[in-house]
């Protein structure tokens, strides 16, 4: 982890969620979150909506919402800092997988000075369309792009910092 957006997406989330008439608690909203996108956490909180529309304003509001939030700042985790500043001067090429979208993240490594640090990102509005989570095709898109770049399995490194706890069940 390089930045700790969690405590962002998980506040947006859970206020969008709300504000829509539908309160969850703030500990499943967050146990939902890692290693999801904002749409698919709200997916499995609610894998059943009666009103497809109030899926889609809650998203919308979430997002404004963490922007918002993440305009103010994001902790930047020092041991992911560390191990990012420590690949690249070791001349490796880093990828770097993120929760957030495309548009939050860039701005978050260009102000850290570490946006000519990343060979690749692949962010939650990213990956392609398909079967399973988000997180397991974004690798699978990783997979295939070093593939085609000539980079064998045998020389990568996967520093997989997102803690993803199993769901919980959630009560409509």
């Amino acid at each position: 982890m390089l930045f700790d957006t969690l405590p962002a997406r998980t506040a947006a989330l859970h206020e969008a969620l709300a504000a829509e008439g539908m309160p969850i608690a703030e500990e499943l909203v967050r146990d939902a979150l890692p290693g999801r996108a904002m749409a698919e956490a709200l997916q499995q909180l609610d894998p059943t909506p009666q009103d497809f529309t109030r899926h889609d304003l809650v998203l919308l509001r979430a997002q404004r919402l963490y922007a918002g939030i993440i305009a103010h700042g994001v902790p930047l985790v020092p041991e992911g800092l560390a191990a990012l500043r420590d690949a690249v001067a070791a001349g490796h090429r880093v990828v770097l997988r993120s929760d957030s979208e495309r548009r939050h993240v860039e701005p978050l490594l260009a102000l850290s000075g570490l946006d000519t640090q990343v060979s690749l990102l692949r962010c939650a509005d990213d990956p392609p369309r398909g079967a399973g989570s988000s997180f397991d095709r974004s690798w699978q898109h990783i997979d295939e792009r070093l593939n085609r770049l000539g980079v064998a399995s045998a020389q990568r490194q996967v520093h997989d910092l997102t803690a993803r706890p199993p769901l919980p069940a959630v009560d409509p």
